[in-house]
């Protein structure tokens, strides 16, 4: 029996298809239906002919001869009960399938694929691995002592030992709010959360973090024998390498006043530093023994006798003192304490000449200090005649100071602050390395790039050569902006 060679759609023979096989295919169809159907279904055939299971197709053998189709008007077939013939008998005699199938080759490559995948990774994680990689679990750690920008010297709260950060160029250090800041900012009594190297070498990541528990409060007197910080509601224990700080020195817990205002930060129950934010001073009053039945009223305190008073711990800045007596007529006096000194009431100079020293500034909420000392800005400053040194801090402001002299009852200042450049860091990124960033129409370097610019409105391009620039104006009005650039 011949082989007939169809075509496929390039005009090129394709599988070759024995007639014989066709043929008995047709053959037992008809055999399989009745009289009652002329025609049939028109897919049995087919159904039937894709069942079939060919092994591998015969070689194609060059044809003698042009070959012609032989086409067979099909025999009409009966119709069945149901509407559809009985389907064909199915082989029993099928060759079983071979091993080295398709399927089987492509399971085995799959498996080997998977095998390399892992063998990579252990040898990447094995002798390719960044050490940063290996970094421990980031601790508590109060620092005690900075010793350069390199170097710090802390207590290891969970190891309860000292002992020394090593810092490098890639340390990290984050803030409350989680942007990157200085290594420099650190100061000592800082609580921190310090992730090392797995060695314990040097730092990976610093980070003021927010399980460190801060607070700003007053109140509080420190009770040494019970190692807390006691309050009339509240009380904090503290810990014998608690550090207390004022203006960056170390000072004893029994020299906190009650009217100090302090910032605790603390791990768990245990506070561990103690910053004093606004330190007390001290008044004394003398000469009070020429006033009969004398009471002295301090702010809007009740008033207690006058023979009681001996030394008083105030907070900084200025106080209202009020004096009575049977002897002498009723005086109120604004004095002046400053952190940390001892300031004298003399009621022997009670007739002492006294000013008011007012303040008129073109900003609002804003600190006064008045010879270093933090008093009201909302009021004006009742004080003795002299020359004093006024100092007025805002954020966003340029420090102003003045030496003003009082030496009448009433000296009206004017004080006009300069708005101070504010900056802010630009992060540019890019979809594309080493593309050009120009800012203004500077070359600033190639992203990913990172500049600090101060607040304004910027032309910001990204060039690369074979890829369509990037062009934008930038807006900046905040402390830190992204820049994502994208180069078709």
């Amino acid at each position: 029996m011949k082989d007939y060679h169809f075509e496929n759609d390039d005009k090129e023979f394709d599988t070759t298809i024995r007639l014989d096989h066709i043929n008995e295919k047709v053959k037992e169809l008809e055999q399989n239906q009745t009289d009652e159907d002329d025609l049939g279904d028109k897919d049995d055939f087919l159904n039937a002919f894709e069942s079939e299971k060919f092994e591998d197709p015969l070689p194609v053998q060059p044809a003698e001869e042009p070959v012609t189709f032989v086409t067979r008007e099909p025999k009409k077939q009966p119709v069945y009960d149901g509407g559809q013939p009985p389907m064909p008998p199915k082989e029993t005699d099928e060759e079983d399938e071979p091993f080295w199938n398709k399927k089987t080759i492509g399971l085995i490559t799959i498996a080997a694929l998977v095998v390399l995948g892992i063998c990579f990774g252990l040898v990447k994680m094995l002798f390719f691995s960044n050490p940063l990689d290996k970094a421990a679990e980031a601790a508590p750690m109060l620092v005690t002592e900075v010793l350069n920008g390199e170097e710090l010297l802390v207590y290891d709260i969970n190891e309860t030992k000292q002992r020394t950060v090593n810092l490098t160029p890639e340390t990290v250090v984050y803030n409350e709010d989680e942007v990157q800041i200085q290594p420099d900012i650190i100061q000592m009594g800082d609580v921190l959360m310090i992730q090392m190297d797995q060695d314990g070498e040097f730092a990976v990541t610093i980070s003021y973090d927010e399980s460190i528990k801060k607070e700003e409060i007053t109140g509080l007197k420190a009770d040494t024998s019970a190692k807390e910080l006691q309050g009339e509601d509240r009380s904090f224990a503290y810990d014998k390498k608690t550090i207390f700080i004022y203006d960056g020195e170390e000072i004893r817990p029994e020299d906190i006043e009650s009217c100090d205002v302090l910032e605790i930060s603390g791990i768990g129950d245990v506070v561990w530093s103690v910053k004093v934010v606004e330190y007390h001073g001290y008044i004394t009053v003398e000469n009070a023994q020429n006033i009969k039945n004398g009471t002295f009223t301090l702010d809007e305190e009740e008033p207690v006798p006058l023979s009681d008073v001996e030394k008083i711990a105030l907070k900084e800045g200025t106080h209202s003192i009020t004096i009575k007596g049977d002897n002498i007529e009723s005086r109120t006096d604004s004095v002046l304490v400053q952190a940390g000194e001892t300031t004298v009431y003399d009621l022997s100079k009670a007739q002492q000449k006294m000013g008011v020293l007012a303040i008129n500034a073109n900003v609002s909420d804003y600190k006064l200090y008045i010879n270093g000392a933090l008093v009201d800005s909302t009021k004006p400053s009742v004080l003795p005649f002299g020359e004093y040194d006024v100092v007025i801090l805002k954020n966003g402001y340029k420090e102003w100071s003045q030496r003003v002299t009082l030496n009448q009852d009433a000296v009206s200042v004017s004080a006009q602050l300069e708005a101070e450049e504010q900056l802010a860091t630009v992060v540019v990124n890019c979809n594309e390395e080493d593309a050009k960033v120009f800012i203004n129409g500077e070359e600033k370097g190639t992203a990913p790039l990172q500049v600090t610019l101060p607040y304004g409105t910027y032309e910001v391009e990204v060039f690369k050569d074979g890829f369509t620039s990037y062009h934008q104006t930038v807006q900046i009005e905040s402390t830190v902006v992204h820049i994502s650039a994208t180069l078709g």
